[in-house]
């Protein structure tokens, strides 16, 4: 078995699990991202929540990053 499959082995064997808390924010949220390969997990203040893959969690993570970007531009002015 060479090296590159033996990592890939040990990396599908591995439970790789990381949360993030964003706080409340102007009577919204807390909200946690939980990240368990192969999903993301966002639950809301409620414990409500979506599931999504980690390619959508990217784009999503993009998108986000343009909507502070929008605000900060004034928000369309």
């Amino acid at each position: 078995m060479e090296l590159a499959e033996i990592e890939r082995k040990c990396m599908s064997e591995t439970v790789v699990e990381k949360t993030w808390e964003v706080p409340a924010h102007g009577g919204k949220g807390p909200v946690s991202v939980t990240l368990r390969m192969p999903e993301v997990r966002v639950t809301d203040s409620e414990g409500r929540h979506i599931v999504i893959s980690p390619a959508q969690a990217d784009i999503v993570s993009g998108k986000l990053g343009n909507i502070a970007d929008w605000i900060e531009d004034g928000a369309g002015d």
